[in-house]
């Protein structure tokens, strides 16, 4: 006889754990392809195998479950992942609005939770657009674009090699003919393709800990009446529209702002804040 599948993952863990310990586990968790993302406060030590198995049983599409051992960090935004339960690996196939992308957790940035700022950004491109994407990852805001707008060219750069190797796999994954996919430091390529190919019409730099530093490099690539979505972390949106008014402004560069959207929180005290700007 098949054991009964639980209704839920308290359900699942209430005659293996305490119920203060059941009090403690996480109840929000990423969920990438089919690999559950999950960080354990340090009162449950040497219980993550058994919530990890639990996990497994209670939601048929998950497989793996990994556990943060760091934030993410440095220039490629990776962070320390572990394998508790499941199949050995942090490879897998995330599907989001109809597309896939393949990618290994471990050596690629990407998060699920952006999902719906990617489609609110894709929804406002253009026919015809030639449009940048920064920091592009394994490719999902560039081939959203390619595949949910009418957009001419989509450039995509990107340091991490692992990423760009990606990204190419998941251009040919979802047949996103026009998105072109760059490896090397934007702040070096984006002067490097405004003079092979022109300006842009729309630049997206998703890269909220230090796209500032490459505002330098996006602003002289933007074409008359263009737009920028800048990634900022602040603790409202007023504070970020302030940080990129000053930087521009010492750049040489008056803005104006088109809108300012939250699109999730980094901590409790800071915020995942997206400029929408022109240049004046």
């Amino acid at each position: 006889m098949a054991l009964k599948k639980p209704r839920s993952l308290r359900e699942a863990l209430e005659d293996k754990l305490s119920a203060w310990e059941l009090s403690m586990v996480p109840r929000s968790f990423d969920v990438v392809g089919d690999i559950a993302v999950i960080e354990f406060p340090e009162e449950l030590a040497g219980k993550e195998k058994v919530i990890a198995d639990a996990l497994i049983k209670t939601f048929r599409n998950i497989n793996v479950v990994v556990e943060k051992t760091s934030e993410v960090s440095g220039e490629y935004r990776t962070r320390g992942l572990r394998v508790i339960a499941g199949e050995s690996r942090t490879t897998t196939v995330h599907k989001e609005y109809g597309l896939r992308y393949a990618m290994d957790l471990k050596s690629a940035y990407f998060s699920p939770r952006l999902g719906t700022e990617r489609a609110r950004v894709a929804g406002k491109v253009k026919k015809g657009e030639k449009v940048l994407v920064m920091f592009a990852g394994v490719g999902p805001y560039a081939i959203l674009i390619s595949k949910k707008s009418d957009a001419g060219e989509v450039y995509a750069v990107e340091l991490n090699h692992d990423a760009v190797e990606y990204m190419k796999e998941n251009i040919k994954l979802n047949k996103a003919g026009n998105v072109f996919a760059l490896e090397g430091d934007a702040g070096v390529k984006v002067p490097e393709l405004v003079n092979k190919a022109g300006k842009f019409d729309r630049i997206i730099m998703p890269l909220p800990k230090d796209a500032g530093s490459f505002l330098d490099a996006a602003l002289p690539a933007l074409r008359e009446n263009g737009t920028i979505h800048f990634y900022y972390f602040a603790r409202d949106p007023g504070e970020a529209v302030e940080k990129v008014r000053e930087i521009s402004m010492n750049l040489g560069y008056e803005i104006e702002i088109l809108e300012a959207v939250e699109c999730g929180s980094y901590s409790p005290c800071l915020s995942r804040i997206c400029i929408d700007f022109k240049i004046k």
